[in-house]
């Protein structure tokens, strides 16, 4: 039997014809999707939704909340990719069960909302990405005045990146992905192990990082709350990916519902281990919060007193941005 039969018979079993070739592996779709999801850096790098909108009670139990949350939904979405493991992903699975003289409707609006939502996300990884770069030249200049095309410029070039890997680089996409996973793991041990070690021993109080609250927003305290929880909403997002890609790994019905659930599972524990390590060496939060070099940076820079060191720390964020 060649090569993936089972999985091209299951393919024309719903009418369609494989077309991709299954050039990725569990573990680099894995990757993929991890990388996606960024989750901890994701969740770093946008500390300033949260902290002034509900301060450490938003960034550590908003995680918990939205993780249990999105693993519900990854549970779900899962049990969809194991029936109907076609890159379509929700427009098809909406498609299948519809009723039959809403399907046209119903799927075009889903597939629709599918791709405004990673138009959107796509949009948000340069974002974060020039944000960071800014905040790295204000930290090093305190004269330098950002301006909104600088910010913009760089966002341009991580999307020129983006776009020339993704359109021209196909066949080394399952050696990037494996390579960005291992990256992102990388830099979450090193950072937390690095700021706990050179903070030691002027942690902030257990009470501060896992009961203190803020908010800064002129809102009520729980729209506030409500509102930091876009934190973790953002850095536990894109799983469908895996749907997406489903039709380039071999056994899909099986790998691909289980890597879903996996990177949202790695995403939630990387994400609430290292906002806990942030949190403990963080620092006056005040300072933190209206840092114009950003949260993370200025937390970087309080647990290790040396701007160089926070820099180096930062780029594992900037790279995988």
């Amino acid at each position: 039997m060649p090569p993936y039969a089972a999985d091209d018979e299951q393919l024309a079993a719903f009418g369609h014809k494989a077309e991709l070739k299954r050039n990725f592996s569990p573990l680099s779709m894995l990757g993929l999707a991890f990388a996606i999801l960024n989750s901890w850096t994701a969740l770093s790098a946008s500390l300033s939704l949260a902290l002034p909108s509900g301060g450490p009670t938003s960034v550590i139990w908003g995680l918990v909340a939205a993780g249990i949350c999105n693993l519900c939904l990854a549970a779900s979405l899962a049990e969809f990719l194991s029936a109907y493991p076609t890159a379509g992903g929700q427009y098809h699975w909406v498609a299948v069960i519809s009723w039959k003289k809403w399907v046209p409707i119903l799927s075009w609006v889903t597939g629709w909302i599918n791709v405004s939502g990673w138009v959107a996300l796509v949009a948000s990884g340069g974002l974060l990405g020039s944000q960071l770069i800014v905040g790295v030249i204000t930290f090093y200049n305190p004269l330098y005045e950002a301006k909104p095309w600088h910010q913009f410029l760089i966002y341009i070039g991580y999307n020129l990146v983006a776009f020339l890997v993704n359109a021209f680089m196909t066949m080394a996409l399952p050696i990037i992905t494996k390579g960005a996973f291992i990256w992102s793991i990388t830099g979450f041990v090193v950072i937390s192990i690095t700021v706990l070690a050179c903070a030691s021993p002027n942690y902030s109080s257990g009470d501060f990082v896992f009961r203190e609250f803020i908010n800064e927003t002129g809102w009520p305290d729980g729209i506030a709350w409500l509102l930091g929880l876009l934190q973790a909403g953002l850095g536990l997002t894109g799983y469908d990916a895996v749907a997406h890609m489903v039709e380039e790994i071999p056994n899909a019905a099986v790998e691909g519902p289980k890597i879903m659930i996996y990177c949202v599972a790695i995403g939630v524990f990387t994400g609430f281990v290292f906002l806990t390590c942030l949190l403990f060496v963080a620092g006056n939060v005040d300072d933190v919060i209206k840092s114009p070099a950003g949260p993370l940076l200025q937390i970087f820079f309080n647990a290790t007193q040396n701007k160089a060191g926070a820099v180096c720390l930062l780029m594992f964020v900037a790279i995988l941005s």
